[in-house]
Order: structure tokens, then C-alpha cells, then sequence
């Protein structure tokens, strides 16, 4: 007799072992324990999880239930004996029993098999049996006129007759038949589960295999037992045991994981020769590049939930060995760092396709994951950070510290196109230093903002919480003051160096009455009013002005007001003046500027920036989905990278 492969050997043979679908098995047990069958079912899912071999079972239990343990019977039938229903069962979960019909409908799709079914359907169960049940695999296939002809028999077909349809595609199955069906959605069967069953078949077929063969098995097969045994059966099939990781790898055309280990670390570590030579390592063994960034991918996703939520999370899909080796790995990188890594891979995979030189392009982008930390993205240049934070974990205490001065920005994230941006010490000329300044996108119309409050009195000594005003950011008290210019003032100063408000730099309050306040902006852009006049951050930051201004009050912002009219304001005493406005160029202030080298070189990165003055501290403004929400603490402070110098 010849050899039966794994997935068939191994089918499962009652509800209980069929894997990754317990919810299905139970209300399908329960239906015919309750007698509620219904006369068709639709199951839907991908390729091997669970489908047909669910159809067979539920067949099996409706015509002869004492062959599965625990099954349910229906206490209106008579079934026969137990050694007829284990022929049957027998017969049934090998496709060959008479009243189990199984019809494939990509070889039966057509109107005239359709009328077939119809007649034969009329006749009653042969032998012993209480059902007539047709097993309909992949029905989409059935053309428009087959489902038309099936409508009628699906909708009142004979008592003693069941459907049970199944599909890849459910969505090319017509409204009209899953409308006459009960619908049952089959799961991907989750990885861990996978590898159980896999032990147990091996455990089955006495074979010794490492941990890390089994999960790398139950991970390839992607959420299918089918594709997995199919893969286990391809690996017995090299006649070695124990099978080993090298053994799986050379079979299935994959990098060897120490070569892909050797390149993350290298990719760490900033090492460009070593990373290209790795790189090239890996490439020599035959790999092509796609197959390479898909396991460089894979790598990067298990480090990045690594670090994201810990080596013991149930996320990290890897042998416990794996684990181990990965979670010391990813102790090198932070989840934002390996999120633009991976951005990186994918436009690699899209570009490859594209280009005439795709080991040019592959080359390149080896590069630029090695030297990673020198590129930088708008939101980065607004958190601030430092070389260490683009690879390394950083504790978040220390990021709301403040970064070092002169430090280059922290990683971009994933899908963010990013730039390259100058590293500490480079370009600069008489003492002087530039931070680039990001885009600030043009924006037109009226923006309103702001939320009510009452107008209660608060107590005095209220709690603010500065930056840098104890080792661990805790709060100091602030003594409120009546006078709308110095609370101001004194709130502006205070939270304007906490990412969360760095937005303050560009307003000023124009006026305070007893329940409301009007900010202004002080420049001329008005496409940073769309980012910043949003109730929520007008709400935190009437939060913290409360504590300045000992009342609750309202801010909101007047988009009507000119810069002009601020600055007038400000000359005549109002209620923002002092506040830190950086003042406006002149031509003379602006040529001076660009004659500077470091000035040019910044330009040429960012040809969109905007120079907005010369002040004490170079200010990156926000963008939209750059800038920290309102009550982020953990997010780092704005570097200036000529402090005390002007730009």
C-alpha cells in the first residue's frame, strides 16, 4: 500500500480535534444535541483550517453519532447498531460513503451537474442511514446558472437532506445562497496551536526534531495545518533525525538564521562594512533578494514586538532558544528604530521590481539601515533625541530629561520618508549651530477652538509640572498671579520647553477677561493653526494657565488677528507682551543668515523651511502627526543645537 501523507493521516476525526475552531465544533454540537440542524451551512475560511474535515465530522455525528465520543444524538431517530455505524463513519471520513456526497465544484460547476444534484437529492438515504448530505467544496466556483438552478432545492429541500457548502472566497458566493445558509467563518489557526499539533505528530511518527524547526514550520505554514504538515512531511522526507534548523533552511531555501543574526547586529551597531558584508554573506548562499527581505522583515517584526511588549509576550511567535537570542538582540533597538527599518525593507520589496540594478538598491538600503541614526524625519527633529535614542532603548524618564545638546534626531517612523540631517559638530563655523526647521504645511480658513469652563477660583500653590525642575520631573508649586501678562508669561516659559506645548512659541495672548483668554499667532504661517487649535489642546493648556492665573479659564484661538496686530499689542502693553515672540526677519537679517554655511547646507537638506527669525534657540515647528499629543510626558524635549548663540 502506498505512503499516506501527514495531512491525511493526521485529518481530525471528532469535533475535539479539529484545531483553532472550538467555537464552531461546540454550536455545531449543540445544534444536533438540541435538534436545530438546519437544512445548509456555509463554511468560509482560507486554505486548511478546518473545512471539509469539519463537514465530514458533522456529517458523521448526524448519521452515526456513537463513533465520535460525546457526540450529541437526536432523541427522534433511530440509529443502528455500532458496528454499522463504524463501517459508515469508516466510509465517511474517507470520502467514500454513499450517502455523503462530496462534489467538487470546480470540476462540477455547471448547470447540467446542478440538475443532477437536484434529482438525486429527491431519493432517500440507502443502508442505515438517517441523511443524505452533500459536501459542496469551493462553490464559488459554481456558475451563475448552477446557483440559480440550486436556489429552490437549498431553500425547501427534502427533511432528509443537508447542504454544507464550502469556500475560499465567500464574497464571489451570491447573497441569494448565503442567505439560505447558516454562515460559519473559520479562524486562521493561531502559530503556538500549530506547533502542538506538529509535536504530536511527531511524537506520532516517532521522529525527534529541535524547538526551533517546529515553529519555524508553524509559522511558514502561515495559519493553515494543511500547509504546515505539508512542509513537516517535505522535512521527514530528507531521511534525518533529529531534523535540525540547517537541515529546514538548506530544504526550503532560507538564510541561514546566523548569517541573518549576524547582520542585525551589525545593523546595531552602526558597522557599515560589516553589514554589507554580511549582507552579501547571506546573498552568496544562493537567496534571492526577495526571499531575504522577507525573513529580514520577519526578523525586525519579532524584535520589534520584543520590545514593544516583551520577550514574553504571546505575540512572539518563536521556540523559547529563539526567544532568548532575540530578546538580548532587541535590547539594541527601540520599536520606533525597527518600525522604519521595516518601512525601509518594504519599499525595498516594491522598488525591487522597478529598478534595472536591484542589488544597487539593495546595497543602498543595507546602507542606510546601518546608518540609520543619520537620518531623521519632521517628527524626530520635534522630540528631539540623540544617536543613541535611533538604536537603543532609552528609559523614558531619561528622554523627558531632555536629550544632549548637538545630538542628531531619533528614528522616523515607519512609512515616513525621511531625510538625512546633519550629525553633531558637522557644518559648523565660528561657535555657531543650526538645528534644520521642519515644514510647516500652508493652510487657509477659519479655525475655532477652545472649551468651557466655569469660572472658579483655585486654590493657591497650585502644582505645575516643569521640565528639568527635579531629577525625576516632579511638580514645584507656582504662586498665582492676578496679572494676565506675567502668568503668561511665566506659563509660556515654563511648559513652551515640554514637546507637548513647544507649540507656544508661535502665540501669544492677545487679551483675558475673567472667563476667557484669545491667543494669536505671531507669524505669518497659518498652517500650524490646523495642528494646534484643537479643543483638546486648548483644554490642556487652560489646564496649566489656571495654575498661573489662580481661576479656570477659557482659551480659544482668533484666527482673525494678524501678526501685525500682536506685535502692536505686545509694544502697547497687552496682555501678551514679554511672552518671547521671535521677531520678524529683515532682508538684511535674512541675507546675513544665508550667508552662513551651516544655514545653506540646512537649506539645501530641507528646501522647505521656513526661516522665522534670529532668536536665542532655533525652533522646529510641528506638523500635523509630528507634533506629541496634549498630556504626552513621555515624549522628549525640543533640542537646540546653538544655545546661547544666535542662528
Amino acid at each position: 500500500m502506498g505512503y499516506t501523507v501527514l495531512a491525511r493521516r493526521y485529518r481530525s476525526q471528532s469535533f475535539d480535534q479539529v484545531v483553532g475552531q472550538q467555537p464552531i465544533a461546540t454550536t455545531l454540537k449543540n445544534a444536533i444535541s438540541h435538534g436545530r440542524v438546519a437544512h445548509a451551512y456555509l463554511f468560509c475560511g482560507t486554505r486548511g483550517v478546518g473545512k471539509t474535515s469539519m463537514a465530514r465530522i458533522f456529517a458523521r455525528a448526524l448519521n452515526a453519532p456513537d463513533t465520535i465520543e460525546d457526540a450529541p444524538k437526536q432523541d427522534s431517530l433511530e440509529y443502528p447498531e455500532l458496528e454499522v455505524q463504524e463501517r459508515m463513519a469508516n466510509a465517511i471520513m474517507r470520502g467514500e460513503d454513499l450517502n455523503v456526497i462530496e462534489i467538487d465544484g470546480a470540476s462540477n460547476r455547471g448547470v447540467d451537474e446542478a440538475r443532477q444534484l437536484i434529482a438525486n437529492a429527491g431519493l432517500a438515504p440507502t443502508g442505515n442511514a438517517n441523511y443524505k448530505v452533500y459536501i459542496i467544496d469551493e462553490v464559488h466556483m459554481l456558475t451563475r446558472e448552477a446557483f440559480n438552478a440550486l436556489l429552490k432545492t437549498m431553500e425547501e429541500p427534502p427533511e432528509h437532506v443537508k447542504f454544507i457548502l464550502c469556500t475560499t472566497e465567500q464574497h464571489k458566493v451570491p447573497p441569494t445562497i448565503q442567505s439560505r445558509c447558516q454562515r460559519f467563518d473559520f479562524r486562521n489557526i493561531p502559530t503556538g496551536q500549530i506547533a502542538d499539533h506538529l509535536t504530536n505528530v511527531l511524537a506520532g511518527e516517532k521522529i525527534e526534531a529541535e524547538d526551533v524547526v517546529v515553529w519555524q514550520i508553524a509559522r511558514l505554514g502561515n495559519g493553515s495545518m494543511r500547509d504546515a504538515l505539508s512542509l513537516l512531511d517535505r522535512l521527514i522526507a530528507t531521511g534525518q533525525s533529529p531534523l535540525t534548523n540547517q537541515t529546514l533552511e538548506e530544504m526550503f531555501g532560507l538564510p541561514a538564521s546566523e548569517l541573518v543574526a549576524k547582520l542585525v547586529d551589525a545593523i546595531a551597531g552602526g558597522d557599515l562594512k560589516g553589514t554589507l558584508e554580511s549582507a552579501n554573506a547571506v546573498l552568496t548562499t544562493g537567496i534571492s533578494q526577495e526571499q531575504f527581505i522577507d525573513v529580514l522583515i520577519e526578523r525586525f517584526r519579532q524584535l520589534m514586538l520584543i520590545a514593544a511588549c516583551g520577550a514574553d509576550s504571546d505575540l512572539v511567535e518563536l521556540s523559547d532558544e529563539a526567544k532568548q537570542e532575540a530578546a538580548e538582540q532587541a535590547k539594541k533597538f527601540d520599536a520606533p528604530a525597527i518600525t522604519y527599518m521595516i518601512s525601509l525593507c518594504e519599499n525595498l520589496q516594491r522598488m525591487t521590481k522597478q529598478t534595472a540594478n536591484p542589488r544597487a538598491l539593495f546595497d543602498a538600503t543595507m546602507v542606510r539601515l546601518a546608518l540609520a541614526e543619520k537620518y531623521a524625519d519632521i517628527s524626530s527633529l520635534l522630540a528631539g533625541g540623540s544617536p543613541a535614542q535611533k538604536k537603543n532603548i532609552i528609559p523614558k524618564a531619561a528622554a523627558i530629561a531632555g536629550g544632549q545638546a548637538g545630538g542628531t534626531v531619533s528614528s522616523a517612523p515607519a512609512g515616513v520618508g525621511a531625510r538625512p540631517a546633519m550629525a553633531a559638530g558637522q557644518g559648523v563655523q565660528g561657535g555657531r549651530g543650526v538645528q534644520p526647521t521642519a515644514m510647516q504645511p500652508r493652510v487657509s480658513g477659519q479655525m475655532s477652538g477652545g472649551q468651557q469652563a466655569s469660572n472658579q477660583p483655585l486654590q493657591k500653590g497650585g502644582d505645575v509640572s516643569v521640565p528639568g525642575s527635579g531629577p525625576h520631573g516632579e511638580k514645584r508649586a507656582v504662586e498665582p498671579t492676578s496679572d494676565a501678562a506675567v502668568a503668561w508669561k511665566r506659563c509660556k516659559a515654563d511648559l513652551g520647553a515640554k514637546p507637548t506645548f513647544a507649540w507656544l512659541k508661535f502665540f501669544e495672548l492677545v487679551s483675558l477677561d475673567e472667563t476667557t483668554g484669545v491667543l494669536a499667532l505671531v507669524t505669518g504661517e497659518v498652517g500650524i493653526l490646523r495642528i494646534v487649535n484643537t479643543p483638546d489642546r486648548m483644554k490642556a493648556l487652560a489646564a496649566e494657565m489656571e495654575r498661573y492665573i489662580g481661576r479656570r479659564v477659557t482659551l480659544k484661538v482668533d484666527t482673525s488677528i494678524r501678526p501685525a496686530d500682536v506685535a502692536g499689542r505686545s509694544e502697547r502693553g497687552g496682555a501678551g507682551a514679554g511672552g518671547g515672540r521671535p521677531r520678524q526677519m529683515s532682508q538684511n537679517d535674512r541675507q546675513d543668515a544665508l550667508d552662513l554655511p551651516l544655514v545653506r547646507k540646512v537649506l539645501e537638506v530641507f528646501p522647505d523651511a521656513i526661516m522665522v527669525g534670529l532668536s536665542d534657540e532655533v525652533v522646529a515647528l510641528p506638523t500635523e502627526g509630528s507634533m506629541p499629543e496634549a498630556g504626552d510626558s513621555d515624549a522628549g524635549e525640543v533640542e537646540s543645537l546653538s544655545e546661547g548663540e544666535d542662528a
